[in-house]
């Protein structure tokens, strides 16, 4: 696919990001470096070493469009190899603990970021290869998946006691370290069983996977019903797909080929696997599973796959609410139904012949584009999985009183955004730390914490950033100056002043900064050092948390994280007022609430559950509906 030039969406009235990927160019950095002396900082994992999860950590299998967290991902990961373990016939046959094997190794294969390499790491331990290759009961695929977790706790988090702490084995024992990290012909029968007791009880739902799901029952480590297990595999697929290299290896091809294989045989749900039995071996699917050999090969693989196994439900009437994805393409639920209507025809991977218009059995090249963005949007992070995923300034002012109420305030924006430009000079009056608005003739007060982010991509890592900014080269040098006005002037706000003098004249950016930090009285060789030196890393890091926050349209504000405002309506103050009077908090509600003293700070509030259900309001159905109108309207990514 071509790349795209980057557009402004002016009839929106708003920036947008992400449906039609451009690729970077090694010209636009030389002219980045040119203009700030680039000088890189190392990257800061925000995983240890790798696979982010363990045991006592609360999931979150999150239902909105934003891509997992490592978090996420490990809990996503566990919850396949445990439960996939826990549902196998007492013993095995010789295809079923193929499969298990298969399913086990692909992690090593797959699994994004520096969680592979660990992974990998384990697989090769001499105990681990033999008690994998002896796996022959039910009994034996918990024990090891159970001893390959604490392997990876005692790794990343080595002062935490193994599973379960009842057990009393040292999580020492579990070490890559060791000589030997814990042999499990080593248990006698009272321990094995005290452990096997433990594993199911956390993964294994009595009743059985088809029992009534319990809402939010991932968020109470509670087993997994069948509603959760389909949700963490095809969390676990879809993400491993997106940080794919562009070429992946023969392993790595092989190993989606099996996992799917793997579904067939030894799916934990006997119902979902079934459902799946019907449609897995149809020609087609199984022409398509056969010729994939890029990363966009495999994320459409996976994609329709997905679509596949939702037309299905649908189809059936099992489920009503559920839409193809992306939603906004309006696919038709007959393309994906397996097997197909022989006057119909399924939806092929290949592009629609002579450069066609999309159809019922076939995407146009802009079509197809745009699907592969939006697979990237909704399960890749700008930067890799592997990062800290915050994006904070300084204290900005004194922390509340006990009783007063605090209004969380995240503005979304793009440098040289025209819109976010208008919108920032409408509000920056308003931005103190002492807030007050009035409404239906009553007055509210709170202390305000606004936290300004930037959103762009990323086609490199957190680590080692490869940084596009949507409106060229300039707008990523404003930001960096912006971060890094943000990051020295954060009290009282000062640096806001300092963005709305250089969004006078967006079109200037970064020529005003001398201008805008004399008459602000900001060090301007401070600002110039920062952006040398950390705004590379400071931008990096905004953009990976505007995407994960979900957000690819500026401006866009959060209002407590509860309520999401794209453009800036007119009654923008009322929104703010009206969540200030309902959703605001102070530190005494949170603490009591919690159970807790408060003590932790008031900025300790400003990042846990970012907007997990966010109301959308505003220009929003409006807007939604004009930036997909057309390539021209949009900027769109595909790596």
């Amino acid at each position: 696919f071509e790349g795209r030039d980057s557009t402004i969406c002016p009839v929106a009235r708003v920036c947008k990001v992400g449906r039609r990927g451009f690729l970077a160019s090694s010209g636009m950095v030389g002219v980045l470096r040119t203009l700030l002396f680039l000088a890189p900082l190392a990257g800061v994992l925000g995983c240890g070493k790798g696979v982010c999860n363990d045991y006592g950590h609360e999931p979150r299998f999150d239902e909105s469009s934003r891509p997992p967290s490592a978090t996420v991902l490990g809990r996503a990961t566990w919850t396949v190899l445990h439960t996939t373990a826990a549902y196998l016939p007492d013993t095995l046959n010789e295809v079923q603990a193929e499969k298990f094997g298969d399913v086990v190794r692909g992690v090593a294969n797959i699994y994004p970021g520096d969680g592979r390499d660990l992974f990998m790491s384990i697989l090769k331990e001499s105990t681990i290869v033999d008690e994998l290759k002896g796996v022959k009961t039910v009994k034996d695929a918990q024990l090891v998946v159970w001893k390959m977790h604490n392997m990876v706790s005692a790794a990343v988090h080595p002062s935490r006691a193994a599973f379960p702490a009842s057990a009393g084995i040292p999580t020492s024992r579990f070490s890559l370290d060791a000589p030997a990290p814990f042999p499990l012909s080593s248990m006698d029968a009272i321990t094995k069983q005290h452990i096997l007791n433990g594993v199911t009880k956390r993964w294994v739902l009595t009743g059985g996977l088809e029992v009534d799901h319990l809402s939010k029952r991932d968020q109470l480590n509670l087993p997994p019903d069948r509603t959760m297990l389909g949700r963490a595999y095809w969390t676990y697929i879809h993400t491993s797909s997106v940080y794919l290299p562009h070429t992946p290896s023969v392993a790595q091809v092989e190993s989606f080929k099996q996992l799917f294989d793997a579904i067939y045989e030894i799916f934990p749900c006997p119902v979902c696997r079934g459902h799946f039995r019907k449609f897995y071996h149809d020609e087609k699917l199984q022409k398509e599973l056969g010729q994939m050999k890029s990363k966009h090969g495999i994320m459409l693989v996976c994609w329709k796959m997905h679509n596949v196994v939702s037309a299905d439900g649908i189809h059936r009437g099992e489920w009503d609410t559920t839409k193809l994805f992306p939603h906004e393409a309006h696919l038709h639920t007959s393309s994906f139904v397996v097997p197909s209507d022989e006057d119909k025809g399924q939806m092929s991977l290949n592009p629609c012949p002579d450069k066609g218009n999309t159809t019922h059995t076939c995407l146009s090249s802009d079509d197809g584009f745009e699907v592969l963005s939006d697979i990237q949007g909704r399960w890749q992070i700008e930067g890799g999985i592997d990062q800290p995923l915050v994006d904070r300034s300084p204290e900005q002012c004194e922390p509340p009183g006990e009783n007063q109420k605090i209004l969380k305030m995240d503005v979304y924006v793009m440098a040289k955004c025209p819109w976010c430009a208008k919108s920032m000079e409408k509000i920056a009056d308003t931005i103190k730390c002492d807030y007050s608005c009035e409404i239906d003739g009553e007055t509210y007060e709170a202390r305000l914490d606004f936290q300004l982010h930037m959103v762009g991509l990323n086609n490199g890592t957190y680590a080692d950033p490869w940084l596009r900014a949507i409106h060229g080269p300039s707008e990523l040098v404003g930001e960096r100056l912006e971060l890094c006005a943000r990051q020295h002037y954060a009290k009282d706000y000062q640096y806001v002043k300092f963005m709305h003098c250089m969004d006078e004249n967006v079109s200037t950016i970064p020529i005003r900064a001398p201008e805008c930090a004399k008459k602000h009285e900001m060090d301007l060789d401070l600002l110039v050092a920062c952006a040398n030196m950390q705004g590379e890393q400071l931008v990096a890091g905004s953009y990976g948390f505007a995407s994960w926050m979900g957000i690819d349209i500026t401006p866009t504000f959060v209002l407590n994280h509860k309520k999401k405002v794209l453009g800036l309506p007119k009654n923008f103050t009322d929104i703010v007022c009206q969540q200030l009077a309902s959703t605001s908090t102070s530190l005494a509600e949170v603490s009591a609430s919690s159970g807790g003293s408060g003590s932790a700070g008031w900025g300790s509030l400003s990042q846990g559950g970012q907007a997990e259900d966010l109301l959308v309001t505003g220009l929003a159905v409006g807007l939604m509906t004009l930036v997909v109108v057309g390539a021209a309207l949009m900027v769109m990514r595909v790596r």
